[in-house]
């Protein structure tokens, strides 16, 4: 992946069986849907996330096609994985990426780490990854929140939510988010599986129960108020969003079992049954579509405003900042702006992207293919066309972005 290609890193903090890699593939497959005919994609950013969600499609597929639907059938990383995303502008090696970790949920255990030094090597680099992110996403699974009735149970649940070891982390994200306060920070609570509880008006041929989604949403509230309150107190600028997902939508649950554990005396295992003819049908990763480009449009804006900060102080330089998320962002599209609404003629434009132009931020043009300078080329007009074409295509994607992040959330998302 190219090192000039603006990059937003996205933190995951979930148990293990939470389903992360599910949460993954929903917003791979939901983000294509959603863009599609906008002229941006959401595609896999390098061939290693490309086969892990081939593979993941295909073991799910199987899965599903049995009839019955068990979530611990789909095997948990043992390793740290590495996730890139990129929403395509439809230029190779451009738009912005979005990098994800994954990792075996065990490891948010600090008695884990203590005892094996593997595991404790590898953990701080995810740590120090988690920290940086602008965004936390913290999968929540469904139902054991409310399928827990017994004393048992009920005490197991904490425990099988890692809720302890995901405040710390969140607590320390919070204190790093607090640092810098002008920077964009937010945190979404996903609670996954929700297709049994969170109903819809209309549901195909398959005729559902009724909605428990406000039932949900209290027992959430109830089991993650220190969660909430950690992050409230030490960085009081984050925005929290409580963020439903069906990550499948094709199965509804049919019953659970509570069988022993050694770690947390009981465990919840679901049993769903497949319905809708097997035939995947996501919902909820919308709304987290739009709750990530509308702090990818407030990181624009505070680059923005840094940026005019910066010229009354004649610092023309954009270099200073332009290693922090909200800079990227806003330096990579203030040249798109600048071309696309006339602002900058075409000698201007050839200025600026040579070699030793004064936008470091355009050495991405000099990565797909456009690296010598109109002066050093017999077709100077085709040069220009060709880089003009390319900006057009990067005013595109921030247009997209733009549109996203003024809609509406649905009914399904509550602010904390």
């Amino acid at each position: 992946m190219s090192s000039d290609k603006v990059a937003f890193e996205i933190g995951l903090v979930g148990p293990s069986g939470v389903g992360k890699t599910s949460l993954i593939s929903a917003v791979f497959l939901s983000g294509q849907d959603m863009l599609a005919g906008s002229g941006v994609t959401v595609v896999a950013d390098d061939e290693p996330t490309a086969g892990l969600m081939a593979d993941h499609a295909h073991a799910l597929a199987g899965v599903v096609q049995r009839g019955q639907f068990v979530s611990e059938s789909l095997q948990a990383n043992e390793a740290v994985v590495d996730f890139r995303l990129r929403l395509d502008p439809g230029l190779p090696d451009s738009g912005i990426a979005l990098h994800l970790k994954d990792y075996p949920g065990g490891w948010l255990d600090p008695k884990m780490r203590r005892d094996s030094t593997k595991v404790k090597e590898a953990w701080e680099p995810l740590k120090d990854f988690m920290l940086r992110s602008s965004v936390l996403l913290v999968p929540v699974e469904a139902p054991p929140l409310m399928e827990a009735v017994t004393p048992r149970q009920n005490r197991a649940v904490p425990l099988m939510l890692r809720l302890h070891d995901a405040m710390q982390v969140l607590r320390m994200w919070a204190r790093g988010r607090a640092a810098a306060s002008d920077s964009p920070a937010l945190v979404v609570f996903v609670p996954v599986k929700c297709e049994t509880y969170v109903r819809r008006q209309t549901d195909g041929h398959h005729v559902r129960g009724a909605d428990r989604s406000a039932e949900l949403y209290e027992r959430f509230r109830t089991t993650y108020a220190d969660c909430i309150k950690a992050v409230r107190t030490e960085a009081p600028h984050v925005d929290m969003l409580y963020l439903p997902i069906d990550t499948l939508g094709c199965v509804d649950r049919t019953y659970v079992t509570w069988p022993p554990d050694p770690d947390t005396g009981v465990r919840c295992e679901s049993h769903f049954r497949v319905v809708n003819d097997g035939k995947r049908d996501i919902r909820g990763v919308d709304d987290l579509l739009i709750a990530l480009c509308r702090t990818l449009a407030e990181a624009r804006q505070k680059a923005e405003q840094e940026h005019e900060w910066a010229l009354t102080e004649q610092h023309r330089s954009v270099q200073s900042y332009a290693n922090r998320d909200r800079g990227l962002v806003g330096n990579f599209f203030r040249a798109a702006d600048s071309v696309v609404s006339g602002w900058i003629g075409q000698s201007e434009l050839i200025r600026l992207t040579e070699p030793n132009g004064p936008f470091p931020l355009l050495r991405w043009l000099r990565s797909v293919g456009l690296s010598q300078s109109a002066r050093d080329q017999q077709a100077a007009d085709q040069v220009g066309r060709e880089r003009l074409q390319a900006l057009k295509a990067l005013h595109n994607l921030q247009s997209v972005i733009d549109g996203l992040a003024k809609s509406e959330y649905s009914d399904r998302v509550r602010r904390l």
